[in-house]
């Protein structure tokens, strides 16, 4: 599983407003502080939170709050962060790479339980320079069946600002339901936050098990508090999902394609999924859902690939992936 997240998505700034004039400091001795802003802007991800400790004038210029809007003020490229994680992020540690730099940086893995293991179907999603894993299915050593997987309703933060000796994944509030597959986005506005939809039991060795949801519930960051919102039209799991932001109607819409519903039977004996080829819209001011028609006529495909999204620059829409096998779709 992948999340990323890029510079771009930070508060609009300027330099002026984050070196009044007079109180630039000293950067580099001996170069200039414009040019010396951006050798230091430039450097990799994974540099910054060590050499904070050079000097006070790094330290604050390397911030991130200080850093990001500093780098679209002074229009350097987009830099996006693609964090890798591994089949049990508790098990091994996830990887952050900065392609604009080709540098890896490793991850703590997620706090490991001793009685819960094999996590599948979880979440990232990065929201500011936070990064978040969310819910999943695993297997609990203390339950009966053992081979039966279980949701998990589990939180998990990460802040990449902070220095490599803090870095840890900390446990946040519990999702109102245990969920995993499930459609996933994060809300970078005012009142940010996390909104996910629909999802169950499902795990990755048996795909044509599990429950499924029709729930949808929101996290707000700044109270640190779920809350239920209008539920899905009808159940899903195996879905995925992405905010789209429609400045012509002043919208935030949370799309939610694909996933696994009702179940039919082959030859009247063996279930089998039935997988909808459908999308709903869910609009965060209006609370309404509405459909969408089918992504595909009937034969063309039977299921999404993974689908990834890369948010748009300077309010441009956002970019949509599918990776089906050995075929990138956009």
């Amino acid at each position: 599983m992948a999340s990323s997240f890029s510079s771009s998505s930070a508060a609009n700034g300027d330099a002026g407003t984050l070196f009044p004039a007079g109180e630039i400091p000293t950067l580099i001795p001996g170069l200039p502080d414009d040019l010396a802003a951006v050798i230091l802007a430039s450097l990799p991800y994974s540099h910054q939170a060590r050499l904070r400790a050079t000097s006070r004038s790094w330290n604050t210029f390397l911030a991130p709050r200080s850093l990001l809007p500093l780098r679209r003020f002074l229009r350097l490229p987009p830099r996006h962060l693609l964090c890798l994680f591994p089949a049990d992020p508790s098990l091994a540690p996830p990887y952050l790479f900065d392609p604009a730099a080709a540098a890896w940086s490793s991850l703590p893995p997620l706090p490991c339980s001793p009685h819960l293991y094999g996590l599948s179907n979880f979440v990232p999603v990065a929201l500011g320079p936070h990064l978040y894993v969310l819910g999943g299915s695993h297997f609990d050593a203390r339950s009966y069946p053992i081979g039966h997987p279980t949701a998990s309703a589990a939180v998990y933060r990460l802040d990449l600002a902070a220095p490599p000796v803090l870095l840890a994944w900390h446990r946040l509030p519990d999702m109102l339901s245990p969920r995993g597959s499930f459609a996933c986005a994060p809300v970078p506005c005012s009142d940010g936050g996390i909104i996910v939809a629909g999802g169950g039991s499902r795990h990755s060795m048996f795909p044509s098990e599990g429950s499924r949801m029709s729930s949808v519930e929101r996290f707000d960051v700044d109270s640190g508090e779920w809350r239920m919102r209008e539920g899905l039209p009808r159940y899903r799991a195996g879905c995925v999902g992405f905010l789209v932001r429609r400045r012509e109607v002043e919208e935030e819409e949370f799309w939610v394609m694909g996933g696994y519903g009702d179940y039919r039977t082959l030859s009247g004996v063996v279930p089998a999924d039935v997988y909808y080829r459908d999308a709903v819209v869910l609009g965060l001011r209006s609370g309404k859902w509405r459909e969408v028609g089918d992504m595909w006529e009937e034969g063309e495909r039977r299921k999404l690939g993974s689908v990834v999204v890369m948010d748009g620059e300077d309010g441009q829409a956002p970019e949509i992936f599918m990776l089906d096998r050995n075929d990138i779709f956009r």
